[in-house]
C-alpha cells in the first residue's frame, strides 16, 4: 500500500528543508496535528511523538536524512511500520517537493484502510498549506 503526491513550488530547497524539518510547527501546515516534538535535532535515529487532534499520539523515528534533499520517517503500529518519506528536488528555478507513504507488514492492509487512506486524502491539501507557507515571506 503506497501513495505518492507532489508539488512545485517558487520556494528555495533550503527553505522546503528547514519548513519540512521543523517539528513543532507541522501544525502550522498540517491541521490534523494537535502537537509533535522531537528529542534533538532532526537527524537520522532521531526520535519524535506526533499527537493528532483526534487519535492517540504516534511515536515516529528519523529512519534517513539527507538534509535538503530527503527524510523518511518510521511510525511503528500493531504487526506494521508506516513510512513517511520527503524528497525535494530542483529544476527550472523551481522546487519539487514529493511525498510518499508506505505502510508494510502482516497488518499493512488493515492500516492502510484506517490510517493509509485517510492520509492519502488528506496530502494534496496539507501540500498546498506547506506550499503556501513556503512562498510567503
Amino acid at each position: 500500500m503506497q501513495h505518492t503526491f507532489s508539488i512545485m513550488t517558487t520556494a528555495s530547497p533550503e527553505k522546503v528543508w528547514d519548513i519540512s524539518t521543523d517539528v513543532k510547527n507541522w501544525k502550522q501546515w498540517i491541521p490534523e496535528i494537535k502537537e509533535a516534538h522531537l528529542t534533538g535535532r532532526f537527524d537520522e535515529n532521531a526520535e519524535g511523538i506526533l499527537i493528532p487532534e483526534h487519535g492517540r499520539k504516534t511515536a515516529f523515528t528519523v529512519k534517513s536524512c539527507k538534509p535538503n534533499f530527503s527524510f523518511t520517517l518510521l511510525a511503528k503500529l500493531p504487526l506494521a511500520q508506516m513510512y513517511l518519506r520527503r524528497m525535494i528536488g530542483y529544476h527550472n528555478q523551481k522546487t519539487m517537493v514529493t511525498q510518499e507513504i508506505w505502510i508494510e507488514g502482516p497488518l499493512s492492509g488493515f492500516w492502510w484502510r484506517m490510517l493509509g487512506k485517510r492520509y492519502q486524502q488528506m496530502m494534496p491539501q496539507n501540500l498546498e498549506r506547506f506550499r503556501a507557507l513556503a512562498e510567503c515571506g
